[in-house]
């Protein structure tokens, strides 16, 4: 695991959103390849090569941000795809903190450029005229005419002007102190993001948690359209609860709030310590709730899942999914299962109890010591498998991080760990401590102990 990969699972803050748009053929793709540095997007020297919106997620400052590519805007009345894009790029706006305005420095300013000008700036959001194939000097200062501000000239394909336009959108990015300071002085015992398909009763389970009708409820699937925060008094202090809307297959996102909604449910994930998976009893379990369990792992939440509607189902059915579930979460280690019917209320304070326990288990902290006496006990009990005759031995361990908790191991060969062995390492480190349900994250390095003179 990369020191960026542990920065981003550590990281619980919300993830701002950057947002790419402009008209067909300037290089929006190229330039969004170039700013994750590796080719994402698919590049093409026609208009509307890139058709739906391409999302990901790369490091500014030490500071995740996803970055957002769209379809072109306009020049396209006679393409019937255009509306399409169109919707796409209005969803890209939606959800957008920064917005790119990319043009072409060689074809100039353009009268669709003006018309994409001007419904950018009623959004009344921050904003980076960015002038692309600028490679002759002075190319730019056609686009003061747009009234955007300074235009910044930068060459996507050969790399010029990119530091420029990294510092630039560093210095735009929301400022979190505020929030931070808040959370501070008002933490949460536990943060829980409760996820699932559209329709499966997420809404009614955070009612009943919260004794009134704090989400609205209905048969139509996709209500929620957005990532709602509610507050639950609880104990000594307060638990928050986040709603998602429903997740659909990425084939199956085709209008602007089933797009918005993902990215949303991410930033979700990436706030909450525990998510709890709502499963419909009487629907089954089907292959987008296995990627979305994963998802929320990825993400560093701690997992538990819930069956729902179980009023719904007679035992002979209930026992035919539980065995249905079973087989397909056998590669996924130590997920508590709870039944409930959201509806009524039965079961779901244990399922609350559990799901804050679950978040306490994703803040686990480990003593230096202890770590490695684990560490030393794990290696006695299962020795490291050993390639071509040579000998691996791990040496030493310290914890990095928490949500979830996260580990460095030295060794004399890491590169000579199989997968296998690494797995089992998980799996001990989870029983010997009770982190049920917690996703346990080790990177290996090789060298020596770098603490091994530090006491003395």
């Amino acid at each position: 695991m990369s020191e960026e990969e542990v920065i981003v699972q550590q990281y619980k803050g919300r993830v701002p959103v950057v947002a790419i748009v402009g008209r067909p053929n300037v290089g929006k793709s190229t330039l969004f390849n170039r700013l994750i540095g590796i080719r994402k997007a698919i590049v093409g020297d026609r208009p509307g090569v890139t058709v739906d919106r391409l999302e990901t997620q790369f490091m500014l400052d030490s500071r995740p941000v996803i970055l957002v590519d769209t379809g072109g805007i306009g020049e396209g009345t006679h393409d019937i795809m255009q509306p399409a894009i169109d919707v796409q790029v209005d969803a890209a706006l939606e959800i957008a903190d920064i917005v790119i305005f990319a043009v072409d420095a060689q074809s100039g300013s353009t009268s669709v450029d003006a018309v994409i000008a001007d419904k950018l700036r009623r959004q009344g959001m921050p904003l980076l005229l960015v002038v692309n194939k600028a490679e002759r000097i002075g190319s730019a200062t056609d686009f003061y005419a747009l009234g955007l501000g300074e235009p910044l000239p930068v060459s996507a394909i050969h790399g010029q002007g990119m530091p420029e336009l990294l510092a630039e959108l560093s210095t735009m990015l929301p400022d979190t102190a505020d929030e931070q300071d808040q959370e501070e002085a008002e933490k949460p015992l536990a943060s829980i993001a409760v996820i699932g398909r559209p329709n499966v009763g997420k809404s009614t389970l955070i009612n009943a948690w919260l004794g009134r009708d704090r989400m609205v409820v209905s048969e139509v699937a996709g209500t929620t359209r957005d990532a709602i925060d509610s507050m639950l008094p609880y104990k000594q202090g307060f638990v928050r609860l986040v709603d998602t809307a429903g997740q659909r297959k990425h084939g199956r996102i085709s209008d602007v709030i089933e797009f918005v909604a993902r990215v949303k449910a991410v930033q979700a994930f990436r706030m909450a310590d525990a998510a709890v998976m709502l499963l419909d009893g009487a629907e089954g379990i089907v292959e987008q709730d296995m990627r979305l369990m994963q998802l929320a792992q990825d993400e560093g939440c701690a997992l538990i899942v819930a069956v729902n509607k179980l009023d719904l189902l007679s035992e002979q059915e209930w026992k035919y999914f539980a065995e249905r579930l079973n087989f397909r979460m056998r590669a996924m280690t130590d997920i508590p299962v709870f039944r409930v019917t959201a509806i009524n209320g039965k079961g779901v304070k244990q399922l609350l109890n559990e799901a804050v326990n679950a978040s306490r288990r994703n803040q686990f902290t480990i003593g230096t010591g202890e770590l490695n006496r684990w560490l030393a006990a794990a290696q006695e009990a299962h020795h490291v498998p050993s390639d071509d005759g040579s000998m691996v031995r791990m040496k030493y361990a310290s914890q990095t991080g928490t949500n979830p908790p996260s580990f460095k191991i030295f060794c004399n060969r890491p590169g000579k760990l199989k997968p296998t062995y690494k797995r089992y390492l998980e799996q001990s480190f989870r029983k010997s401590f009770d982190l049920t349900g917690v996703p346990i994250r080790f990177s290996f390095l090789g060298g020596n102990n770098p603490y091994a003179d530090k006491g003395k």
